[in-house]
């Protein structure tokens, strides 16, 4: 989510702010499922960071936020589709459309991880689910035979390797997904959280994939005030926090990813993928989307070239 996975104990109590508002963001997009968890908080919460950054940034000709939201989303589940997952890992998946989605359209197993507080708020409106009420039955379904689950974890906690390899075992093909997630994390964090993510893999023997978005100095230069418009808001929205230091360039990320023990990386590319999703060639965004692996010999398509 764009929202961070805070760590303080109140974090435990409420669903961050960011999730309500880029849920309401997938609604107006109109993406599958997004109604059952747009929210009238996340509505305003959406409106609010949408007032505050859109007239600025569309004079400087640049993408709004619900720009930034639909081409990291659109570029993760194009790169998702080609990966051909049996089984998908979101880490901090807060109100995220994307498990039932694959559940119950693609067939594809599906965990979501995160703190308690979000598990618990994502339950309720899963058992209530009044906006889709013939879907209601399916979702109940898979929650009960264990084709969704909805995991309360702490990704940065020593332990999570080994819960991730447990996960994997008996999987060909594993994906872990993160969205709007490790730019909240400080960099020691994201590679302690990458080192076990990586040592999940490589101890249950599979082929695992990571797909993230990051934010990068050199391309944040780029678009000068806009970033520093929309970090202001974010800092807003989330009450103080923020996000942290971007990573400086893409060489950076990738040295980033070697240290932690993924084995190849490749920052992925809206022109190719846009073979599968359309919408990404009208769509721009300084995001990087990144594709890491472990256990397999070279990249796939999607990468940039």
């Amino acid at each position: 989510m764009l929202g961070a996975v805070a760590r303080s104990a109140d974090a435990y109590d409420k669903v961050s702010p960011t999730a309500l508002a880029t849920a309401y963001g997938w609604k107006q997009l109109g993406m599958p499922y997004a109604e059952l968890f747009a929210t009238r908080e996340g509505a305003a919460l959406y409106w609010s960071f949408a007032a505050a950054t859109n007239g600025v940034v569309r004079a400087m000709g640049a993408p709004t936020l619900l720009d930034y939201l639909e081409f990291r989303h659109r570029m993760l589940e194009a790169q998702l589709a080609r990966l051909e997952p049996d089984l998908i890992v979101e880490l901090g998946a807060g109100l995220s459309r994307r498990g039932v989605t694959w559940v119950l359209d693609r067939g594809v197993d599906f965990v979501e991880v995160d703190l308690p507080g979000q598990v618990a708020r994502k339950r309720r409106m899963l058992a209530d689910a009044d906006r889709r009420p013939e879907v209601r039955g399916r979702i109940g379904a898979a929650l009960a035979n264990g084709r969704l689950e909805l995991r309360a974890s702490d990704i940065l906690d020593p332990s999570f390797g080994d819960e991730l390899a447990r996960l994997f075992e008996g999987r060909a093909r594993p994906v872990v997904v993160s969205e709007g997630l490790v730019d909240y994390f400080d960099l020691g964090e994201r590679a302690w959280l990458w080192t076990n993510l990586a040592a999940g893999f490589r101890r249950a023997g599979v082929e695992g994939h990571y797909l993230t978005d990051l934010q990068r100095a050199d391309r944040e230069r780029k678009v000068g005030a806009m970033a520093a418009v929309l970090r202001a808001a974010i800092r807003v929205v989330t009450r103080g926090q923020g996000t942290r230091t971007p990573y400086a360039d893409l060489d950076a990320v990738a040295r980033a990813f070697a240290e932690a023990g993924f084995e190849g990386g490749e920052e992925l590319n809206p022109r190719v993928l846009a073979e599968d999703a359309p919408r990404l060639a009208e769509l721009r965004s300084p995001t990087t989307i990144w594709h890491g692996w472990v256990g397999l010999a070279g990249p796939v398509d999607g990468s940039v070239d």
